[in-house]
């Protein structure tokens, strides 16, 4: 079978740390053929580091025209990714679209029915639901160990890492603040698990209490003259069928959460568990009725995930076996939709409800 030809836009941290990293341990299966940014030296230099032999593109519809790539690749500021996405889908290219999938949940449909049309494959990179400590938690409540889950809380607490570079300060280039950046991960957790995306309300806050306290960041520092977005943000999501999902995120907060990434509790009729270190989302602690008494146990299951590497090699299978990515994309417009509730919950005080 011939490689599938893959072109990424967008050469900046996630372009390379996430995606040609992970692209390269394929090279039996794929080839990056192109790569896009207004920057030619970042090209240039992830050529020279991954040992790649990709064309230079500045523009990207030039790229997504050229009609030796198979699949796109958009990593790219977050009000970039549906123009560049169409574009993609216009030329016959299947597409991985960097998280959020959107802005806009008009957007986000507005991708949806270009895939659709174009009769190609779209994913998105919500892929934390793929460390090990979910998937085990996934196991268990798809054997009913759970019973009746009602509650979870969703959590990113950063201390002190806010991406200081790029273009997360600003509103205009990035969309948004830490709801464009960690939330689209504390949404998708809890209903990836539950195989739950019903929502019927929404009601958030967001806060950016952070952006004049720039001191220490471990990411860099920023200019908070330039800096209007918001840095943390909390929402309570109800599902149709009455569970309750509680998300918290946070790029700069003067409190500390056991693991760095996003960590998940949740409460059930039957049992509960949390995630807890020292391990980096590898270990469960369950918690459960056992013999008439509140038992608690740490487990560490013997099947282990990389969330990058199980992404990425379900979407090699996907556009070169036709299999579904890892993310649906129907599941990524829901969490657009949810960033979009919890941002206009916030500006009006009010519970936004779904239809």
């Amino acid at each position: 079978m011939a490689k599938k030809r893959i072109g990424v836009i967008g050469i900046g941290e996630i372009g390379t740390t996430k995606h040609l990293t992970q692209l390269v341990k394929h090279s039996d299966e794929v080839e990056v053929v192109a790569l896009c940014d207004i920057l030619t030296e970042r090209c240039e230099k992830a050529n020279k580091d991954f040992g790649l032999k990709a064309r230079i593109y500045t523009d990207y519809k030039e790229m997504c025209a050229a009609g030796d790539i198979d699949a796109v690749h958009v990593c790219t500021p977050n009000p970039l990714h549906c123009e560049m996405t169409i574009c993609a889908f216009e030329h016959g290219k299947d597409v991985y679209c960097e998280k959020p999938l959107a802005c806009t949940y008009a957007d986000a449909q507005k991708m949806l029915e270009a895939q659709k049309k174009a009769g190609r494959k779209l994913t998105s990179g919500t892929q934390w639901r793929y460390n090990t400590a979910p998937m085990e938690m996934k196991r268990m409540y798809e054997a009913g160990e759970f019973g009746d889950v009602y509650y979870i809380r969703s959590s990113q607490l950063r201390p002190n890492r806010l991406p200081a570079y790029g273009v997360y300060t600003s509103k205009e280039l990035n969309g948004g603040g830490v709801l464009m950046d960690g939330g689209p991960h504390s949404i998708d957790l809890p209903m990836w698990l539950t195989n739950n995306y019903d929502v019927a309300s929404v009601r958030g806050v967001t806060f950016d209490k952070m952006k004049n306290f720039p001191e220490g960041n471990q990411l860099g520092p920023w200019d908070p003259d330039n800096f209007d977005v918001e840095d943390t943000a909390m929402a309570m999501i109800t599902m149709k069928n009455g569970a309750m999902f509680y998300i918290e995120t946070a790029w700069r907060t003067n409190m500390q959460q056991e693991a760095p990434g996003i960590i998940c509790s949740v409460a059930g009729t039957l049992a509960g568990a949390d995630m807890v270190g020292p391990g980096f989302e590898d270990s469960v602690r369950i918690t459960k009725m056992v013999g008439g008494e509140m038992k608690t146990e740490i487990t560490s299951p013997e099947a282990k995930y990389d969330m990058w590497e199980y992404d990425m090699t379900k979407w090699v299978e996907c556009i070169t076996k036709g299999t579904d990515p890892a993310v649906l994309p129907e599941q990524a417009a829901i969490v657009t939709r949810v960033i979009e509730a919890i941002y206009q919950s916030a500006a009006t005080g009010e519970t936004i409800v779904f239809e």
